[in-house]
């Protein structure tokens, strides 16, 4: 079945991989910008290091990725972020995998409480700033204005920022994402059901052809959760941990 496939693939061979299926020896880790954060990494084919784009399959427990929720004591940041139950034997290998390719004898795995019943998986972007609603200016007969991609008299060549949910290149333009920027949520059912046509098959080409999520997953729904890796420090004592930072989530079946 397409589930099947899902659960055993291993990779696509130039953008995702299922780390509990891809052989560690595939991959490197490496540094990008001012960043000492060793991120995983393709081995370099034309000279270029690029990020490697990790999946994962679990079920929801909570998820935030359509509507952030808020972040912090304050609550002036908000944040898009999923926590979910990955299989067990699945995300042994996962972690197996992570330890090799990152070289370490033990990692520390970014995991949450939810309702103190459920411990899960925390994949989330980089918390935000909550942007405060525009002022309402129409009464005094004035109009926002935008900001125009050119200065008087003469043209820019600023570099068009990247959408991670634009394509799978774009996506992996980041290690991480911030919860203003676009993370896609999509919409696989119809590529998983049983009644399909067979003529439907699932391929990560697809992905961004998919119709968006209005509204979060519920607790239960099976997802597929795209994201970065990486590992950073914090002190001698805690050691060195796993960052899994969110690229986007497909749903998979409903529950």
């Amino acid at each position: 079945s397409a589930l099947q496939k899902l659960v055993t693939f291993a990779t696509d061979g130039a953008y995702v991989i299922n780390p509990a299926r891809q052989d560690p020896c595939s991959v490197v880790t490496t540094t990008f910008g001012q960043s000492i954060n060793p991120v995983l990494s393709w081995a370099p084919r034309s000279g270029q290091m690029v990020r490697v784009i990790c999946m994962s399959l679990g079920f929801v427990f909570t998820c935030n990725v359509v509507f952030p929720a808020s972040f912090g004591k304050q609550g002036t940041q908000s944040v898009k972020s999923i926590l979910f139950g990955p299989v067990r034997a699945e995300w042994e290998r996962t972690v197996g995998f992570f330890g090799s390719a990152f070289k370490q004898d033990s990692l520390g795995v970014p995991t949450f409480t939810a309702s103190q019943r459920y411990v899960g998986i925390s994949i989330r972007t980089f918390p935000s700033e909550v942007a405060p609603a525009f002022p309402d200016v129409s009464f005094i007969g004035a109009t926002p204005t935008k900001r125009s991609g050119k200065k008087a008299g003469g043209s820019t060549s600023a570099k068009v920022p990247s959408v991670p949910s634009r394509s799978l290149l774009e996506m992996r333009d980041k290690t991480t994402w911030s919860t203003n920027d676009d993370v896609g949520a999509w919409d696989g059912t119809e590529y998983f059901k049983r009644n399909k046509k067979p003529s439907m098959k699932f391929s990560f080409d697809v992905l961004h052809t998919l119709p968006r999520l209005t509204a979060d997953p519920n607790f239960g729904d099976t997802v597929m959760v795209l994201y970065s890796a990486s590992t950073y420090r914090r002190d001698n004592v805690t050691g060195t941990s796993l960052s899994l930072n969110l690229y986007g989530i497909v749903l998979v079946s409903r529950k």
